[in-house]
């Protein structure tokens, strides 16, 4: 196996596709990339039997072949190498050979018919949808996915359409993140795990001209993204009936500016860590917002200014929880909605429309 391309070119693949590689795994080819050429066509494969992340690129002077490479050593290599044109000669007794110019470096190398069998994607059942549209589905709720595997369905992000609308849903038990967007597909949906959706918002543009085809096929999913194909297993299991949650009134609330609030709690961080763990206490009263928090640390007392139409209240909250909802909201304000006591729940909503809404339960303050 033989090909020659440009530093740049592949080694944006590698990089790429190696994402999915497994950093330790008791078969040693899924530490690699398959790498398969066909006439000049370079299929780069990363895959851990969870994930999958696939390119295809243009080489030139090509011998057909296949092998596989460690992705760690692959990618060092080819970024220490000289800029220009780099030429891979594959030998027969899997030792792969990286030349250019004076510089050459040789690897091993393992046979591709010891790298398992990759799924392949069905791009005939899905739909398509802008990129930046999808990344922002998932950067605004994927916080809140449950990191522990206690309820398995909940450490990924619920995918469901229904009536022509996508809600994409996070749980962990304390919070839920729901954003919505109109979606003419027949009803359906998938969980989806956190981590495929961590490396899925790296591939994804904020270029509004491009798409991405989301197709799913039994326990399966796969995204087309630009010359990329990443596949995933998907969570098996139910999820939180969590509509129900939203079901109250909106006569009390509070308009907050994000910014503002944002960097109150920013500060307030300084001082709560995983020794020192503490509720903030927010104060709504008239127009004001206090908020305060004391650890061994330190402590910090802050004022914002807000529109509040209810009675004074103080309720406490996970301060990072909190942060977590305002940095997703996406929007200068939103609508702080009380649904009763200082303990039951809130929920942040747009000032106008419903196309995100997050729900936070409060901290019992002492």
């Amino acid at each position: 196996m033989k090909f020659s391309c440009a530093k740049d070119v592949i080694l944006e693949a590698v990089t790429t596709t190696s994402k999915a590689a497994s950093s330790k795994s008791t078969i040693a080819a899924l530490e690699g990339v398959l790498m398969e050429l066909d006439n000049n066509v370079l299929s780069i494969t990363g895959y851990n039997l969870e994930i999958g992340i696939r390119t295809e690129i243009t080489v030139e002077n090509g011998e057909n072949g296949s092998t596989v490479i460690n992705a760690r050593m692959l990618s060092d290599i080819i970024r220490r190498m000289p800029s220009g044109t780099l030429n891979f000669d594959i030998s027969e007794n899997n030792m792969a050979t990286i030349v250019n110019g004076a510089s050459e470096l040789s690897v091993m190398c393992m046979r591709a018919d010891e790298y398992p069998p990759v799924p392949q994607a069905n791009v005939e059942q899905g739909f398509t949808m802008p990129q930046k549209t999808l990344k922002s589905m998932i950067t605004q709720t994927k916080y809140a996915c449950a990191v522990t595997d206690t309820k398995p369905a909940l450490t990924g992000c619920l995918f469901e359409i229904a009536e022509n609308v996508l809600n994409v849903v996070a749980v962990d038990g304390i919070r839920i993140a729901l954003r919505r967007e109109p979606m003419t597909y027949e009803d359906t949906k998938f969980i989806v795990p956190a981590r495929t959706l961590d490396e899925l918002v790296h591939l994804l543009s904020d270029d509004n001209d491009k798409n991405v085809t989301v197709s799913i096929e039994k326990n399966q999913i796969s995204f087309e993204i630009g010359s990329y194909t990443m596949i995933s297993r998907l969570i098996n299991g139910e999820f939180m009936e969590y509509k129900k949650h939203f079901q109250c009134e909106e006569s009390v609330f509070a308009e907050v500016k994000c910014r503002e609030i944002i960097e109150v709690l920013d500060r307030t961080m300084l001082f709560i860590n995983e020794k020192n763990k503490s509720p903030v206490r927010c104060e709504f009263n008239g127009d004001s917002l206090t908020v305060s928090c004391s650890t061994s640390l330190g402590k910090i007392n802050d004022k914002i200014n807000i529109k509040y139409n209810g009675e004074p209240i103080t309720i406490g909250f996970n301060a990072k929880f909190l942060l977590d909802a305002f940095k997703a909201s996406d929007s200068d304000s939103v609508k702080l909605i009380l649904t009763g006591s200082a303990v039951s729940p809130v929920i942040i909503a747009p000032m106008e429309g419903k196309e995100f809404t997050f729900l936070l339960l409060p901290m019992r303050l002492k």
